[in-house]
């Protein structure tokens, strides 16, 4: 049972993370207020959204200052891809929807295996409940 509860969790957070959309666009544009933020530019190319963050930041350990470009990437419902950090022209990958999803789904996929519980028969088990709380059966 302990073993069902832990899967449970972890599907929740699946869907948790899928229901997420991330930090809009709109959020990232009114950090132009903040203090060491320079730039706000959002491009539309292909349907997709491109928003670019330029601020500065003090270097660790020294009071040298260093100019960084985030870059966060949209899909056309607006939801959150990736964001990239852009430092003197290389890109670096901070975090993908894509990867940190299959990362979940992999999680699940060997607790399930280790924990011996069949994904097909828990998943269609709650499907039936579902279908029958809707229904009032």
């Amino acid at each position: 049972m302990e073993s069902l509860n832990e899967l449970n969790r972890m599907v929740e957070e699946l869907v948790v993370f899928d229901m997420n959309s991330g930090i809009t666009p709109i959020e990232l544009a009114s950090n132009i207020y903040e203090e060491g933020y320079t730039e706000v530019r959002m491009l539309k190319r292909f349907g997709l959204v491109e928003c670019s963050v330029f601020f500065y930041d003090t270097e660790y350990f020294s009071d040298k200052k260093l100019k960084y470009e985030y870059r966060y990437n949209y899909d056309v419902d607006n939801v959150l891809q990736e964001i990239v950090q852009i430092q003197s022209k290389q890109l670096t990958p901070l975090w993908s929807r894509k990867e940190e999803r299959s990362k979940l789904i992999t999680n699940i996929l060997e607790f399930a295996k280790d924990a011996n519980v069949n994904l097909e028969n828990l998943l269609s088990l709650d499907n039936i409940k579902r279908l029958q709380s809707q229904t009032g059966s």
